[in-house]
């Protein structure tokens, strides 16, 4: 047989030209257990690519809002601060001025953050205090009342630049203002994120004592307290950062922390995190900074935690694909089936002078369509699906909330002691508030070629048993 009748007679036995209405087996049973696999491998592709999609999008969300707010792209960390702080100051803002200047770098800020403990009025708890500048705020947050787009005005008093107005060069914020306004109009206020604010019970307007440790001379650890006005409540989207940051004005946070329980950096950002530039511009930041610094990328600050992310995903990923092959399996099973009842076909074509390796080759064909229509119908429908993800995953908590709503107001009949607790499927506390829906098309061909593969590598064995029939035991059955 050559290619293209391989290639016909596997055509043929999916799609036949024609039924024998007094052909019992027409429609066969083999056909439709071919169909029935091809179904089962497009079902397992839509949680495959909704997996997929949801990981990447929560990783990339997390990733972008770790990377632009809290690591930066690039750290300038300084090993030891001067004795006078506004001293430390102005040699940063002069080294900020050489950065900005290394091709490849967008922006510079100055910050000093350290661990302390926030006092309000409901309870305690440890938070990470973050001395900032003003271009941070202004280039991060959005204004009260909209979005700081390009050309836009934001009022940033402080004791440095008091009444000045601001031009904004950032056309989308990373920080939501949900209470409040996100500048300081004087050095004792501060911006507070909006889960640790409900956690400690503050509200703008609210006094906020921050309680951190100072060293004196001798060698004795005292604590150290001061006051701050909350200005405003804010929320980058990932509630694990919202429950720990308290903004302070940058002279106020070198005045404050203590260097025992503070770092001071330069935060680089530049015009792409990913870019295999980013060693360069680190480089050239540690040759212009001195020994007194040390750069680092956020891929070296932050290892561990996306190491996590990418081990987690690739076990989704497994576990998913162990789903395609165990759907790719009926497609062996529906090969050994069309096989048996296409016996006597075989036999005629290997007495006619059809090789065992046509028939091979017909099997393995007919497992390839089945590989190729499972991902035909399943990939688009798995693109949908994704597409629609936070919808879906809402819908179906209002329906389970709803279900166990039902069965608590039955059970509360019987003991009034229960308390309703709603489901939340992925919890805002460890997770994104909203899934950010990420799409990488080589992953999506990466999982169409890994199907196709399966399905090709499971009708080995149908193909090898069909290419061992003896035509002349079959004629003889017949």
């Amino acid at each position: 047989m050559t290619f293209k009748s391989s290639l016909f007679l596997a055509f043929r036995w999916l799609f036949p030209f024609c039924k024998d209405k007094n052909d019992k087996n027409s429609p066969n049973q083999a056909r439709k257990s071919v169909f029935a696999a091809i179904f089962c491998v497009a079902l397992s592709l839509i949680p495959l690519v909704v997996v997929l999609v949801v990981a990447n999008g929560l990783i990339s969300g997390m990733t972008s809002k770790i990377i632009e707010l809290s690591s930066f792209h690039i750290q300038a960390v300084q090993y030891k601060a001067a004795a006078n702080y506004q001293a430390n100051i102005e040699g940063l803002a002069k080294l900020k001025e050489n950065v900005e200047k290394i091709g490849g770098v967008t922006d510079c800020y100055i910050e000093r953050s350290g661990v302390a403990l926030a006092a309000g009025k409901k309870e305690r708890g440890g938070v990470t205090v973050r001395g900032v500048e003003n271009s941070f705020l202004r280039d991060n947050f959005e204004k009260p009342g909209g979005i700081c787009n390009a050309g836009d005005t934001v009022d940033l008093k402080n004791a440095a630049g008091a009444g000045k107005k601001l031009q904004s060069t950032k056309a989308k914020p990373l920080f939501m203002v949900e209470e409040g306004e996100a500048f300081f109009a004087d050095q004792n206020q501060a911006i507070v994120g909006n889960v640790l604010a409900q956690k400690i019970g503050v509200k703008v307007g609210d006094t906020l004592r921050l309680i951190t440790i100072k060293t004196l001379p001798n060698g004795t650890s005292v604590p150290k307290i001061a006051t701050f006005t909350v200005c405003g409540i804010v929320s980058c989207g990932y509630q694990e950062l919202d429950a720990l940051w308290v903004f302070v004005p940058l002279e106020k946070g070198f005045e404050f922390l203590s260097s025992n329980v503070s770092r001071i950096i330069l935060g680089v950002k530049t015009a792409d995190a990913f870019s295999p530039d980013l060693y360069r511009i680190a480089d050239d930041i540690q040759r212009i900074s001195g020994k007194n610094y040390g750069a680092y990328t956020w891929q070296e600050l932050d290892y561990a935690r996306f190491a996590n992310f990418r081990t987690s995903k690739l076990m989704l990923m497994l576990v998913m694909c162990l789903i395609v092959l165990v759907a790719c399996v009926n497609i062996s099973s529906a090969l050994i089936m069309l096989g048996i009842e296409r016996r006597k076909e075989i036999a005629i074509l290997k007495s006619l002078g059809a090789r065992p390796k046509g028939i091979k080759r017909s099997f393995v064909f007919t497992g390839f369509f089945c590989g190729v229509g499972g991902v035909v119908l399943g990939l688009p429908l798995g693109v949908f699906c994704a597409l629609f993800t936070n919808q879906i995953i809402s819908a179906i908590e209002k329906l389970v909330n709803a279900w166990g709503y039902l069965v608590y107001i039955i059970k509360s009949f019987f003991d009034s002691s229960l308390i309703f607790v709603p489901v939340q499927l992925l919890d805002p506390a460890y997770y994104l508030e909203t899934i950010p829906i990420s799409f990488n098309i080589k992953e999506l061909f990466g999982i169409a070629f890994l199907t196709i593969l399966l399905s090709v590598l499971v009708s080995l064995l149908p193909a090898y048993k069909a290419a061992k029939e003896k035509p002349l035991d079959t004629l003889r059955k017949l």
